[in-house]
Order: structure tokens, then C-alpha cells, then sequence
């Protein structure tokens, strides 16, 4: 059984495909943004950790750029960015998170549905590990605090 959970940025789409011995794919897409809000970018393109959200709210993950350590900031363009997250909201952008939305012509019920299920996939259908962490990496924002979350595998950005 595979779990692929992928988001492209030019075509504005994440796109999840759970693959599993003798069932057909299951396929869910939906219209997806990072970036645009305050003069935030979108991610870089590459493999982002999916963990429960650091901060608790279980209606978001958490997105922690594999860059060589495990922790909520990276270094892209020169600037220190963090608090990356995954999640669903009815608006167009974000301030670089990953977030689905309802597509033109689709109700937000059946788009919240979509959401809903995408969450389940990924909880349920890949495996769940404990990584430890700390915000150490940025030098104005140092934390020393070992923080303990669950993840469920990547999420790749794509151009």
C-alpha cells in the first residue's frame, strides 16, 4: 500500500493517491495555494515532513522542510522562514503554507468532505512515527526545547 500526497505549485493542485493491492486507486485532488499573503513566497520546491501541527490545532499538520534536519524552520532565498503548515481554508494563499480549497463550481461541503478524507488518509494510511526536534537552526529564533511530534510521511512540491 503507498500514500502519495503531492502539491503543484504551477498547477495550483494537490493531488493524493492511496494505491493498495487488488482495490482500485483512490484519487482525491483539489485546488491548492502557498505563498501570496504578505509578500510570503511559495515553498520551495522538494520534500516536506508531514507532522501532527505543532501547535495542536488537529485541523492543520505541521510541514517541516527535509533540508537536513527535522525542525519547524529553513533557510530559503537568504530568509529564515518557519511555522509551515498543511491545511484547508476557503481563501486563496497563505503566508507559504500548503492549503486545499474548495475549487470553482465545488460546494465547501464537498470540499471539507475531500479534506476530511485526505486527513484520514494520511493518519491512517501511512505509517505514524515520534520524531523528536528543536527550533535551534535560525539564529534570532533559537530553541533549545526537545519537542516531540508524530509524522506520516512526505509531502512533495513539485513546479
Amino acid at each position: 500500500m503507498t500514500l502519495d500526497v503531492t502539491y503543484s505549485k504551477s498547477r495550483r493542485l494537490l493531488t493524493v493517491k492511496l494505491t493498495q493491492s487488488g482495490k482500485p486507486e483512490e484519487i482525491i485532488k483539489m485546488e491548492a495555494h502557498s505563498g501570496g499573503w504578505d509578500g510570503y513566497k511559495p515553498l520551495p520546491r522538494g520534500k516536506w515532513l508531514i507532522v501532527e501541527n505543532p501547535t495542536g490545532n488537529r485541523h492543520y499538520f505541521g510541514l517541516f522542510y527535509q533540508d537536513g534536519r527535522v525542525n519547524d524552520q529553513f533557510k530559503h532565498d537568504d530568509a529564515w522562514r518557519d511555522g509551515i503548515r498543511f491545511g484547508f481554508h476557503d481563501a486563496v494563499g497563505s503566508h507559504g503554507c500548503v492549503m486545499a480549497k474548495a475549487a470553482p463550481g465545488q460546494s465547501v461541503f464537498d470540499a471539507h468532505k475531500n479534506w476530511q478524507r485526505i486527513q484520514e488518509l494520511i493518519r491512517t494510511k501511512r505509517p505514524r512515527k515520534v520524531v523528536s526536534y528543536q527550533n535551534n537552526e535560525n539564529p534570532k529564533v533559537n530553541d533549545n526545547t526537545k519537542y516531540h511530534v508524530s509524522s506520516y510521511g512526505n509531502l512533495n512540491v513539485v513546479e
